[in-house]
């Protein structure tokens, strides 16, 4: 049995998606479980939210086969950490049989050097399919992903039945014109626990990558995205031709990720909510511009995805 763990973000859950995916074409899917018991227990973002937004009749594409507890302990050792007594189950199996479970584990922290063979997948090719594995990261690198887009494609689309009404009449003038998306993340990455880690990108990256973006489109209309609308009219007062999109927040912030894909072209933040925007883009000659730096100890993965454009 192959357990994957999914944690974060929605943008994290859809590349942990991407890499289920991968491990059911590679193992099939009887073997391969998804484990979302971190959400049990953490309530960072908007919790686990990949079956609320693609588990539905009218999309047969998505599916997600969750691990029951048993499968989770046998290949993790570990239960949720809901309180007292399962931290002191965890404790005590770790000390016991830790050189056991870490065996079992394959983890990628998203933070291995570019241009090398992520070291998830290095140890997923070794494996011959009859092991027990618990498998935990973010796994950013395209190797993953870059082959199954158009299936992701499918299995990740948004219900645009639920889009909030002014979400709905935008996207109409998004689909229509030469729409460039802006997304600038701010909001959790200046707190404490991000700041040690994350880079705020600043407004050279986002004027470079507007001047990239008037070279492949004529006449842009760009719209703004961000956790934190007010900073934009005043860090933005430098770019004409702008709308600030303010409204969609909470549970309703998918929308945000779901109108940047419908643009022609999008400038993402080293976040991957803006850039899974990119990679569901499917509008003819996209122009997809993302930032080098990504972590304060890494630079973001060279794409070679056509239309992406790194900064």
């Amino acid at each position: 049995m192959i357990v994957l763990r999914f944690t974060s973000g929605l943008g994290n859950q859809m590349f942990q998606y991407a890499m289920y995916r991968f491990l059911v074409q590679r193992f099939g899917r009887s073997r391969v479980k998804c484990d979302i018991t971190w959400f049990s227990w953490n309530n960072a973002h908007q919790g686990f939210e990949l079956t609320k937004l693609f588990q539905r009749k009218d999309n047969p594409d998505f599916f997600l086969d969750r691990a029951s507890l048993g499968q989770i302990f046998n290949c993790s050792g570990k239960v949720p950490q809901k309180g007292l007594i399962s931290r002191i189950i965890n404790r005590t199996v770790r000390a016991v049989f830790q050189n056991y479970f870490e065996k079992r584990l394959i983890s990628e922290t998203g933070r291995e050097s570019s241009g090398r063979v992520p070291h998830a997948l290095k140890e997923i090719q070794k494996l011959k399919g009859n092991e027990d594995i618990y498998i935990t990261g973010y796994f950013l690198d395209e190797s993953y992903y870059k082959d199954n887009l158009p299936l992701l494609r499918k299995a990740l689309s948004f219900d645009i039945r639920s889009l909030n009404n002014k979400s709905r009449s935008l996207l109409k003038s998004l689909l229509s014109e030469d729409s460039v998306a802006i997304h600038v993340r701010r909001g959790d990455y200046l707190q404490p626990g991000y700041t040690e880690n994350f880079i705020n990108l600043g407004m050279d990256y986002y004027k470079k990558a507007v001047e990239a973006v008037g070279q492949h489109i004529k006449d842009p209309k760009y719209y703004l995205f961000s956790d934190d609308p007010d900073f934009l009219n005043e860090a933005f007062d430098w770019l004409p031709n702008k709308i600030i999109v303010d409204w969609n927040k909470g549970a309703e912030s998918w929308m945000d990720l779901y109108l940047m894909s419908k643009c022609r072209g999008c400038i993402t933040a080293n976040s991957t909510f803006s850039e899974w925007a990119g990679l569901l883009n499917e509008r003819k000659e996209s122009i997809i511009i993302y930032p080098r730096e990504y972590m304060k100890d890494k630079e973001s993965d060279i794409k070679t995805i056509p239309g992406w454009i790194r900064i």
